[in-house]
């Protein structure tokens, strides 16, 4: 029983990740009511993130890696990631303050910074399909788990401040959520490179050696 539990919380992140989306998208920043909306969606996220860290821990623990959970669970944590911050810099979290202010994003987070999201994982992807296809093992590196350490704290402290601190929260709050973004788009871009470097390293090795 042990081995099927990391897949069902794989499947269980995918079915969260979908009502994640569902519930943001019920978010009106002309709602008074709006708030609770987003108290359940960060409450969501923040139980997907746990269940990812769990079946990984259960997974290694009791030695049950499975080719499934090798294509699902980054799959579903791309989809939990870079669906939120498609849904970030789109409406209702893009918005114009006033009659004919400019537009601005609620969580921080830019239009250029979810093109350099998505652009590395999807480069890391296809690197990684291209080489387990080879017979070369292609798993997660230290960096890649820490880039999505810092972008589920910033995607979990943009809806946090969405919900409680806009548009009259202290000033702290706001450059922490910039700060946030911006760093995890940095480490994101930084990251990238370093699979790069090791995907080049990889493929100059022959199968049996890599």
């Amino acid at each position: 029983m042990t081995r099927h539990v990391p897949n069902l919380l794989t499947a269980g992140r995918f079915f969260m990740a979908i009502a994640f989306f569902v519930i943001v998208g019920f978010y009106d920043p002309h709602s008074p009511a709006g708030w609770p909306v987003l108290d359940v969606a960060f409450v969501v996220f923040l139980v997907g993130v746990c269940t990812d860290m769990v079946d990984g821990y259960i997974a290694r623990k009791y030695n049950v890696q499975s080719k499934f959970g090798r294509i699902a669970d980054p799959f579903v944590d791309k989809i939990f990631v870079c669906g939120a911050l498609v849904y970030f810099v789109g409406q209702p979290f893009v918005v114009s303050p006033e009659p004919g202010a400019d537009l601005v994003s609620l969580t921080g987070w830019q239009p250029w910074m979810v093109v350099t999201v998505l652009a590395r994982e999807l480069l890391v992807t296809g690197m990684r399909s291209f080489s387990e296809s080879h017979g070369m093992p292609f798993g997660a590196t230290w960096s890649g788990k820490v880039k999505m350490i810092l972008q589920c704290i910033a995607i979990s402290w943009s809806v946090f401040y969405v919900a409680h601190w806009w548009p009259d929260g202290p000033v702290w709050t706001a450059t922490v959520r910039d700060g946030l973004a911006w760093g995890a788009t940095l480490f994101t871009g930084i990251s990238g490179l370093a699979y790069v470097k090791r995907a080049y390293d990889l493929f100059r090795l022959p199968p049996e050696q890599a």
